[in-house]
């Protein structure tokens, strides 16, 4: 095994059960190259602790079953980014993302507000939304 994909939530239990890690030293995995960590929040404790514990990337990922694939991450293959615990990085190819303030505007880095995703979307995304296109179109702008 050289890749593991899986969810914070799993991390942070083997964290609960074996906080110094010491299942993971008895049985090293000298091909081991990369965790990805996706489906919910990847806070930066949980990434500290499989980070010192691996000794190898973790790479936080977002993206949501309706996306079909990552929306932001730090794709290793194409150009990979220093690694910033609380963050997935970038957006994917095929994403545009913007930050937006409470009356839509757009905000400048480093400033929270709701992440939204600009059209056009890329194939895949929201495959469910082509078939209720009246009402998609009814919630845009």
């Amino acid at each position: 095994m050289n890749v593991l994909f899986t969810a914070p939530t799993a991390f942070r239990a083997i964290k609960r059960e074996d906080p110094q890690g010491n299942y993971y030293r008895r049985h090293r995995l000298r091909h081991f190259r990369y965790l990805f960590l996706a489906g919910e929040r990847l806070d930066p404790d949980t990434y500290h602790w499989a980070h010192e514990l691996l000794g190898r990337p973790v790479i936080d990922h977002w993206w949501q079953t309706e996306t079909g694939w990552p929306v932001a991450a730090n794709c290793m293959g194409l150009d990979p980014q220093p690694f910033k615990p609380g963050s997935p990085t970038r957006p994917v190819p095929g994403y545009s993302i913007a930050i937006l303030g409470p009356e839509g505007a757009p905000l400048p880095p480093n400033t929270e507000g709701a992440v939204v995703i600009r059209l056009p979307l890329p194939p895949g995304n929201s495959a469910d939304a082509v078939e209720q296109r009246s009402a998609l179109s009814r919630n845009l702008p």
